[in-house]
């Protein structure tokens, strides 16, 4: 997790900073297609996007030029998890625009609209009409979303959901930090008697609390008018990315539960694990290869929470036991050599199954914050090295304990620093779709 989170310390300010529009599903192809003219009214409004979209969360209309808006009733195709199909139930005649927003298998709302003529039946000629009406239609069928760069009609930017990021960012973290301890204080010994029990319980109260309030955030932001009416959240609940953000804060809240008041660690760090391999399944892995991403994802979690875990518990030991720091700082730096390994060939896999070409490394917001993971693995790498074959060999000397316990200090800033910035992940899309691929029918990104 540590080098995951460093990297966006680095690659973060380009992606968010710059407030420019955030893309995820894309729009690959329509029927009726963009511009086209047909000489019949179609039955069924078909859209096929590059990614699994949530067709409960999904919504369609055609605006006419007079600004007449049909709200379709919208459908998935058995056959095809990309594609959302939308009954026309009467007959159309002139200039159209499909106005769509959909929710994207990661989580994330994206909407955009193209237009369309139908030539038979008495003509309207006013396509500037139709284009006009778009924006009405769309104030009640969308809040602000992640709109096309170069949609044919004028779409509206946002940014990164700075709160919801940092919610999840922190909430994460913290319950990462918390369930590390608890894993080495509980395989400790004898020496579980130095489980930080205050620390470990704060550690995973923030992380509940985090996630519960992120879990709301979220709603509100994929909500089409920003309103968390009852019909609303009951129909995220009834969806696959609704349920998945469920369990989540459940499990983290029951893991507050365990620690806070039935005071069982074991019990504790069990829910927390499940809290973990949960979030696994949330956010680009979700949506993008899940069979490779989501394990992928859960390894770079569970071994990151090793990582970070077992730096504050070794702080913590330091300052109670010297002795005991010994013996803990050995076991700690053999888990942390095996917790780097894992971390860095999950990461390499994510990166891979994110990235269209290596080039995306350097042109790519994203592909650059994949390759300030590199880097950053490497400093912390650098600093894992430093303490294990530059500090522990003289780890029985007089001071030795100090100096490691400094040098641990300094990782963990690093770490923390990532780990704050490591919610807007999740909000930041993976490369562009190939313009080779992506017709004029949107200007979307993959997610």
């Amino acid at each position: 997790m540590a080098a995951i989170v460093l990297c966006l310390l680095v690659s973060f300010a380009p992606a968010g900073a710059a407030a420019r529009a955030l893309f995820h599903a894309t729009l690959l192809r329509s029927t009726p297609a963009a511009n086209s003219r047909i000489a019949k009214s179609p039955a069924t409004i078909r859209l096929v996007f590059s990614e699994q979209v949530v067709p409960e969360l999904s919504h369609i209309a055609v605006v006419g030029s007079i600004g007449d808006s049909l709200s379709l009733k919208v459908a998935d195709d058995p056959h095809d998890v990309h594609v959302l199909v939308g009954k026309v139930d009467r007959q159309l005649s002139g200039p159209y625009r499909v106005v769509w927003h959909v929710i994207s298998a990661d989580g994330h709302p994206v909407g955009g609209n193209f237009a369309f003529t139908i030539t038979a039946g008495p003509a309207a000629s006013d396509t500037q009409a139709a284009k006009t009406a778009v924006t009405a239609a769309s104030s009640t069928l969308t809040a602000p979303v992640s709109q096309p760069a170069a949609a044919p009609s004028g779409n509206a930017e946002e940014s990164v959901p700075v709160i919801a990021a940092l919610f999840r960012g922190v909430g994460l973290g913290a319950m990462m930090a918390g369930i590390g301890i608890l894993f080495f204080g509980l395989s400790a010994g004898d020496r579980r008697i130095l489980i930080p029990g205050a620390m470990v319980t704060s550690l995973i109260a923030i992380g509940a609390l985090l996630l519960v309030a992120h879990a709301i955030m979220w709603l509100e932001h994929i909500s089409p008018d920003a309103n968390l009416t009852g019909s609303f959240i009951s129909s995220v609940l009834g969806s696959k990315i609704g349920r998945v953000e469920l369990i989540r804060v459940v499990l983290a809240v029951l893991t507050l539960w365990a620690i806070a008041l039935a005071r069982h660690r074991k019990i504790a760090l069990w829910l927390g694990i499940a809290c973990l391999v949960v979030s696994g399944a949330v956010g680009h892995p979700a949506a993008i290869h899940p069979y490779l991403a989501v394990p992928a994802k859960i390894i770079h979690l569970l071994f990151g929470s090793v990582w970070v875990g077992g730096l504050l518990w070794l702080v913590w030991v330091a300052r109670c036991d010297e002795v005991a720091c010994r013996i803990e700082a050995r076991r700690v730096s053999s888990t942390a050599l095996i917790a780097v390994i894992a971390i860095f060939l999950s990461g390499l896999l994510q990166a891979v199954l994110f990235l269209n070409t290596p080039s995306d490394l350097f042109r790519d917001n994203y592909g650059r914050l994949v390759l300030a993971k590199m880097i950053g693995l490497a400093i912390l790498v650098g600093f894992g090295a430093y303490n294990r074959y530059g500090l522990l060999p003289g780890i029985d000397t007089a001071g030795a304990t100090t100096k490691l316990a400094r040098s641990v200090k300094q990782e963990i800033a690093v770490v923390s620093i990532v780990i704050l910035i490591g919610g807007f992940l999740a909000y930041v899309p993976t490369p562009p779709v190939p313009t080779s691929v992506v017709p004029a029918t949107t200007g979307l990104h993959r997610e």
